[in-house]
């Protein structure tokens, strides 16, 4: 068999143009060919775009608006937006960004931690490959407060992302 041809320009603006399509549709409820702007940052994510709070708000809003800014942004705008967004992977996910956001969803209260007894129930049981014993008391050491028994990850984020520069 012959190995899959990378995919031309046209062909990747195609099918790139469809991911987008579907999603606008999600959030263009009453189909007007708009959706509300505080929208636009969650369409971004289901397309994995993570642009910064700043890119978003100097660069990626604005764009969007044309010349009359209103809480709405119409399809073509924000397909011409995205589609050079994904294309130069200027907001490619940031790994740090990807890890808050994985926390943030198990905290869903926004206390900013995670008690242990559930984050370890989480490691031992979630996907297809949970966390062995010794994967867990590593990360236990590394990330859980000792006073409190509480996973504060912002914290652990900053300093294993701090690490990974220092490494670099």
């Amino acid at each position: 068999t012959m190995p899959p041809q990378p995919m031309d320009e046209q062909e990747w603006e195609t099918a790139t143009k469809k991911r987008i399509t579907a999603a606008f549709q999600l959030f263009d409820k009453e189909k007007k060919g708009v959706v509300v702007q505080e929208e636009v940052p969650t369409i971004l994510r289901y397309l994995g775009v993570y642009p910064s709070e700043k890119m978003l708000i100097q660069d990626i809003l604005p764009s969007m608006q044309g010349d009359e800014p209103t809480a709405f942004v119409t399809y073509a705008k924000l397909e011409e937006v995205l589609l050079s967004l994904i294309h130069c992977k200027a907001a490619d996910p940031d790994p740090e960004d990807i890890l808050l956001q994985a926390f943030r969803t198990l905290d869903a209260d926004g206390k900013g931690y995670i008690e242990w007894d559930r984050m370890k129930e989480i490691m031992q049981t979630m996907g297809d490959a949970p966390f062995r014993d010794k994967e867990i008391e590593q990360f236990q050491r590394a990330a859980m407060d000792i006073d409190t028994g509480y996973v504060f990850y912002e914290d652990y984020v900053a300093t294993i992302s701090q690490q990974q520069r220092d490494n670099h």
